[in-house]
């Protein structure tokens, strides 16, 4: 919580919620209540169980179904799906979405058919969007993962996974799942069947108006199928800068507004979480969402000189601080600030997320000129995160 006292005069505005959007109004600067930029979603498992299965005695070995052993079958798969998410967001009078190339969504897909245990982390203790800039990604990330497999139940109770015994010691057989069937039926669940189990966070994820891209990632054997797949927040330009000179960290990108939504740069948080690690995982594997690490930070664009940002003192677990630099000109972000001395990163994982608002479509085009918008109904999107792994 924070609040702006004008130094001279009685003027100031405050407001006691812990939502982390700046609004600049005229004279003010206030955090709307509308938006929790700490929650990444409940975008998390859905499972569907092919249940009282039968299963028979094999005479032959059953292998598993190596997703490497065809590359245009996978992409194949990964066109389909792709096709199929577009179809309910047509429906819904939503911008089809392009396949991103990032290939975290692939890793994790694999591992998740190595454990079969179903996760938002990895085995080493990433969260999707550590592992997403892990592997080049440069857009803002939100998970749903789903899987099919078999189970055994007892008396309609007690259901129990039974996807390794179909093809372990050489002793039973399934029926081969069918991997278009199966990402048909996840499509359709996600989109109808998602409210009982999830709070439709699958299903919301899907039609985000803000998504631009998804990475697929698939993986199955004959009797296990899941897939991952990560929406992209995508209107940085390929060509963005992300340096560390010393404390300072810079950012050089150009907004790349494909659906005109005519964003201008609201603020840049940062997020520390626990250094990853198998123990991690182990602790936390089982949820069925995740969000950010502990918000420390949150860099604002340098107020007038007849304007201050007071931190109030009940609230000390993140700090406002100006920019250094806060150029932003047409579409071009140009941004410069110092990380303060007492941000302790030791044994941690830094994440920056750039949060941006939209403006009436009749403002004009001088993003520094924010204090004379008019702001209706403004939104606020995260377009891009970044994790610096060795800060």
């Amino acid at each position: 919580m924070f609040e702006i006292v004008k130094k001279l005069g009685r003027f100031y505005c405050m407001n006691n919620t812990k939502n982390k959007n700046i609004i600049f109004y005229e004279n003010s600067l206030y955090m709307p209540r509308k938006y929790q930029p700490l929650l990444v979603g409940s975008f998390l498992i859905f499972s569907l169980f092919i249940a009282n299965v039968s299963l028979s005695h094999a005479s032959n070995p059953i292998s598993m179904i190596n997703p490497k052993d065809s590359s245009n079958t996978m992409q194949e798969l990964k066109n389909f799906a792709l096709s199929k998410i577009n179809e309910d967001r047509v429906k819904h009078g939503l911008s089809p979405l392009l396949q991103s190339n990032n290939t975290a969504a692939q890793i994790h897909a694999n591992e998740l058919l190595q454990t079969k245990t179903i996760s938002h982390l990895t085995m080493d203790g990433f969260k999707p969007y550590m592992l997403y800039s892990l592997y080049n990604g440069t857009g803002y990330v939100q998970q749903n993962i789903g899987q099919i497999s078999y189970v055994i139940s007892n008396e309609g109770q007690n259901y129990s996974k039974a996807s390794d015994l179909c093809y372990d010691f050489k002793r039973f057989y399934c029926p081969v799942i069918d991997q278009y069937k199966a990402i048909n039926d996840l499509e359709y669940s996600m989109m109808n069947n998602d409210e009982v189990c999830c709070n439709n966070g699958h299903k919301n994820n899907i039609l985000n108006k803000f998504h631009t891209h998804v990475s697929i990632g698939i993986a199955f054997n004959k009797y296990y199928f899941v897939m991952v797949q990560n929406f992209e927040n995508h209107y940085l330009s390929s060509d963005l800068k992300i340096l560390k000179n010393n404390e300072d960290i810079i950012l050089e990108a150009k907004i790349n507004d494909q659906n005109k939504f005519n964003f201008v740069i609201n603020h840049v948080s940062f997020f520390l979480d626990e250094f990853p690690t198998k123990l991690n995982y182990e602790k936390n594997r089982d949820k069925n969402s995740y969000d950010f690490g502990d918000l420390k930070l949150m860099i604002s664009k340098p107020l007038p000189s007849d304007l201050q940002y007071i931190q109030e003192k009940k609230d000390d677990s993140y700090k406002i601080i100006e920019a250094k630099k806060w150029d932003l000109s047409k579409n071009n972000i140009d941004l410069e600030f110092q990380l303060p001395d007492t941000l302790n990163t030791k044994n941690k994982i830094l994440t920056m997320v750039v949060y941006a608002q939209t403006l009436d479509d009749n403002q004009n085009d001088n993003q520094n000129d924010i204090q004379n918008k008019n702001f209706i109904n403004p939104e606020y999107v995260p377009i891009t995160s970044y994790t610096f792994f060795n800060y």
